[in-house]
This record gives C-alpha cells, structure tokens and sequence, in this order.
C-alpha cells in the first residue's frame, strides 16, 4: 500500500484559485491560495476563513506607457473585487509640460468636478468649478517626468464614480491644489483613459491598486 492510498495524500490538494471560482464542494481543511486578492483561506465546514489578513492594497495591475503616445488606456483596471482604488502615475517624461486628462470607460460626458490650486510663487488661490465635462485634469506630465495619484471610488457599482487627488506638480511655475469631483451615470467601468492635453508623453508606469473591502 503506497503513500497516497495509506495516508490520503492524494486527497491533500491546496487550490491556486480566485475569490469568485473557489472550489464549489471544498473538503474540512481544504486550504486555496486566492490570486486577484493575495489571501490563503482554508474551509472550517461552512465557510473559508482566512489564515492571513489581506494586505490594505493589492496591485491589480501596471501598465508602462510607450514611445511618444498621447493616450493610454488601462483595460481590466476595475472590477467587482474592489469598491474603492488607487491610481498611481510616476516615472517617465513629456515633450512639453501638460496635464493628463481621465476618462471611465468610454464614457466621455458628464464629468462635474472642483479645482482648487495655487502657484507656490503666488498668493492667488484659484477656484474652478466644471460641469458636465467630458474628462477631468488627473495627473501632470512634466518634461522632467508624470506625476499623478488619484483615488477612485465606486467605478464598478452601478451608481456615479467618484474621484479625487490632490495635485503638487513641480513646474518651472509649481503648482499645487486639490480636484474633487464624480462621474454622473450608473455606468459599470472595467478600464480608464489618459490623455495628454498637448504633446506626448514616453516610459512611465500607471499601476492600479485596489482597497480591499475587508
């Protein structure tokens, strides 16, 4: 009698699986490892319970920007997984300083958001408010790289997306303020847009980051 037969190591089968294709008639004890949210769980009979706490943030996914391209878009960024995420811009250059405008999908209208910022060589705040816009100003890209770190909520709920980030952009004339704003329709979006306002932009990383719900 072999191993397998006399100790039922053939039974002793841990799962690499996700949060929405578990095992569906787990065995007392079965262990999974779930990629989309990093946790190891293991089946106590009527549900899986977690062995390790699940990291605050979870990389879902980084995307490198080409060679001299105007827009970028990030496919797969949002799903059921997560309600709220992080998007994180860093690294590369532009042919001339601009903004990277955003966009949800392929929605392109219906964009209400509030602008506040000032040039750190000046006392004048200036207050922006726009409404029902068809992007909104999400990230800088610089000559001397991209800067951009915006928190989305809710983009893949069937309600409006919200949005904001605070801006500290280091320009020949710096910057620094905060954008507050939503996307108004139910739409459910899985992927979002950059575009630059003017020129292009080379290298650089967007990476995705999700909040796990608990």
């Amino acid at each position: 009698m072999g191993l397998d037969s006399g100790y039922g190591i053939g039974s002793i089968k841990p799962g690499v699986c996700t949060s929405t294709t578990r095992p569906a008639s787990p065995y007392y004890g079965q262990t999974i490892f779930e990629t989309d949210t990093n946790r190891l769980k293991y089946w106590i009979g009527t549900e899986w319970s977690g062995i390790t706490p699940a990291p605050a943030l979870v990389l879902i996914s980084s995307t490198t920007i080409g060679n001299a391209v105007s827009s970028v878009t990030v496919s797969n960024a949002f799903s059921s997984t997560y309600d709220a995420y992080q998007i994180i811009v860093s690294g590369g250059v532009a042919s001339t300083d601009a903004g990277l405008t955003m966009h949800f999908g392929s929605t392109t209208t219906g964009y209400y958001f509030f602008q506040n910022y000032s040039f750190y060589n000046s006392s004048t705040l200036t207050i922006d408010n726009r409404n029902n816009q068809s992007n909104f100003i999400a990230a800088a890209a610089t000559t001397g790289g991209l800067y951009g770190n915006i928190f989305v909520n809710s983009p893949n709920l069937a309600k409006p997306t919200r949005f904001d980030l605070v801006r500290a952009v280091p320009l020949t004339n710096s910057l620094g303020g905060i954008v507050l704003g939503f996307e108004n329709s139910n739409t459910q979006h899985t992927a979002f847009t950059l575009t630059t306002t003017t020129g292009t932009v080379t290298g650089g990383t967007i990476r995705v980051y999700g909040y796990t719900n608990s």
